[in-house]
């Protein structure tokens, strides 16, 4: 009987070391993974600091606004808002609207009849003569 307990005292000592093995073993990959993030962002910060060095001398300098420049530019401005705000002059509302019924009593006035009235303005013959009736011609 001792010798099932010292076997077994033995085993639990055994799976106790692969136990801890195996822990120690799978903390290593989160391990592993943070330092190729932390070489991964070095190597990013190294390239952006060469493409800033490598831009810097192209970029051109832009010369100041200057006193003088921003004056001229003060008096072009006086200058447009003298010659003052001129509308556009509307396209085609200064025409007359001229409505069919108004071209039916011209017509009709005129002394032609309600056939001519209605072939001219491609209107009906009932239409025209409703038109007429409605204001008081015929």
């Amino acid at each position: 009987m001792t010798a099932f307990v010292i076997i077994s005292i033995l085993l639990h000592l055994v799976s106790l070391a692969a136990i801890a093995y195996l822990f120690l073993k799978n903390a290593a990959p989160g391990d592993e993974i943070e330092q190729l993030l932390k070489k991964y962002t070095t190597e990013m910060n190294e390239d952006n600091e060469r493409l800033l060095r490598r831009l810097q001398p192209e970029q051109v300098q832009t010369p100041k606004h200057t006193f003088e420049s921003e004056l001229a530019q003060a008096a072009g401005k006086v200058e447009r808002q003298e010659k003052g705000y001129e509308p556009p002059e509307p396209v085609g509302e200064n025409e007359a609207r001229v409505t069919p019924a108004a071209q039916a009593l011209r017509l009709a006035q005129t002394g032609k009849s309600t056939q001519e009235i209605a072939e001219d303005l491609t209107l009906g013959y009932g239409e025209v003569e409703w038109l007429l009736q409605k204001h008081g011609r015929r």
